[in-house]
C-alpha cells in the first residue's frame, strides 16, 4: 500500500507531509472540505492515545500465560520509564488476574470432571 502525501504547502514553505483524504490530493488541513476537517478535529487525537497504541501493539490471537507474563513485563518497564501510563498497567494487571482466575477455574472443572468419571467407572465395576 502506497502512502500518498498532500499536495499542499506548509506555512514554512515546505511540501506538506500529511496523508491525503482518500479520493483527493489534499490532507484534512489543506482540503476545502470543512465538514471533513471538523470530523477529523472531533476525534481529538483518539488514534494517538496510549490506549490506541497499546491496542496496535498487542497480538490479535489468544495469549498463553507465558505471553501474558511477558507483556506485563513490557508494561512494567513502560511504567518505570514513564512511556506507559500507570492506569494502563493497572488495567493490564486486572485483566491478567482475571485471565489467571478463569484458567484456574477451568483446570478445577476439568479435574473435577475427571474425578467424577473415575468414580462413575468405579461404581459400575462394583
Amino acid at each position: 500500500m502506497t502512502v500518498v502525501n498532500c499536495n499542499g504547502i506548509t506555512k514554512g514553505g515546505q511540501k506538506c507531509r500529511a496523508r491525503v483524504i482518500p479520493g483527493t490530493n489534499w490532507c484534512v488541513f489543506h482540503s476545502a472540505d470543512v465538514a471533513q476537517r471538523k470530523a477529523w478535529a472531533a476525534q481529538g487525537g483518539a488514534n494517538s492515545s496510549a490506549q490506541a497504541r497499546a491496542k496496535k501493539a498487542l497480538p490479535a490471537e489468544v495469549m498463553t500465560i507465558e505471553e501474558v507474563t511477558s507483556w506485563l513485563g513490557v508494561v512494567y518497564k513502560g511504567v518505570i520509564t514513564k512511556t506507559i501510563d500507570p492506569s494502563v498497567a493497572t488495567a493490564a494487571a486486572n485483566v491478567a488476574r482475571t485471565m489467571n482466575e478463569l484458567l484456574r477455574s477451568q483446570q478445577i472443572e476439568e479435574r473435577l470432571a475427571s474425578v467424577e468419571t473415575m468414580l462413575g467407572a468405579d461404581r459400575r465395576a462394583s
